[in-house]
């Protein structure tokens, strides 16, 4: 789907925002392979003068930004970490629509990733309980993320994580034998694999790596103070072990030392969760392998022979 025009924008935003809306700029912007996303300009009775970033897909994908706008609102109730305003979510001018505050990024500076190792356990911590799942499937991307509760966290896994991706794999023999081996016998250990993890759960933001999170400042209509902060965006949220929040960002987080130093000293994870997130690092990969392919396929069989050797 092409880009929407200057004329669509306005459209949008006059029909999702408000009908004084008046755009005086739409800058497209470049890193997303699934939604066209732009910065706004605009000024509205409603909003005053701000700036607004703003997605755009096909009508079909307006689920996809239901769950988005619902999972930033979760995760922002919280109030441990900052998270994008939304301020319209919906269909207009033939297209679907998530709209949110803007976020001006900025480097890391000294204490940025401390500060958001920090954050991120008080989210948390802030959240935990028991409830395991979601009341709908979320979004990693494009694909769907299945959240149906479960009795235990290890049932949840088998069935909604690895069960779900390997089956996934299999009907788009995508799978060979040996990964389909290998992620049976996991699913079957999953009990004993997952052992000595910390009983409660927590609001997990689902999808936190490096293109996920950054730090800058936050701007829209009702938050007029400057302070750049450690922000996430684009969640996939759920209730479930905060060990599983660490799969993606083992695997593409780029995120120090530090970080982990800082989640650690304000709330630390039992001893073994280093080994036990590469469960979760197996899930991400399996579910790379049926987004992109093949390319993948090598990196699942090791992942899963770790997990394997470290039973």
């Amino acid at each position: 789907m092409k880009p929407p025009t200057a004329a669509e924008v306005s459209s949008a935003f006059r029909h999702l925002i408000d009908p004084s809306a008046r755009i005086s700029q739409v800058q497209l912007l470049s890193g997303g392979c699934i939604s066209h996303a732009m910065q706004i300009a605009l000024a509205s009775d409603r909003l005053g003068n701000c700036t607004l970033f703003a997605k755009s897909n096909t009508t079909s994908f307006a689920d996809n930004f239901e769950c988005e706008r619902d999972g930033l609102e979760a995760l922002a109730a919280a109030q441990a970490i900052a998270v994008p305003q939304p301020i319209a979510v919906g269909t207009a001018a033939e297209r679907s629509w998530l709209v949110t505050e803007w976020v001006q990024a900025e480097p890391p500076v000294q204490k940025s990733f401390s500060d958001f190792g920090r954050q991120l356990a008080e989210l948390h911590r802030a959240t935990a309980g028991n409830r395991i799942g979601w009341p709908r499937a979320s979004f990693l991307g494009s694909a769907i993320q299945p959240n149906t509760a479960a009795r235990s966290w290890s049932e949840f896994v088998a069935q909604n994580r690895i069960g779900y991706q390997l089956r996934w794999a299999v009907d788009q023999r995508l799978a060979d034998a040996k990964l389909r081996r290998q992620a049976e016998e996991i699913i079957a250990a999953l009990s004993q694999l997952l052992a000595g993890r910390a009983d409660e759960t927590s609001l997990l933001h689902g999808d936190l790596w490096s293109g996920n999170y950054l730090f800058g400042y936050l701007f829209s209509a009702k938050r007029r103070h400057r302070e750049a902060v450690p922000v996430i965006i684009d969640p996939a949220v759920y209730y479930g072990c905060r060990e599983a929040e660490f799969g993606m960002l083992k695997l593409f987080g780029s995120c120090p030392a530090e970080f982990y130093a800082a989640y650690q000293t304000t709330w630390p994870l039992a001893a073994g969760w280093e080994r036990r997130i590469n469960i979760y690092v197996l899930y991400h990969l399996l579910n790379h392998l049926n987004m992109f392919g093949s390319g993948y396929l090598s990196q699942c069989h090791r992942i899963a022979s770790e997990i394997l050797h470290s039973k």
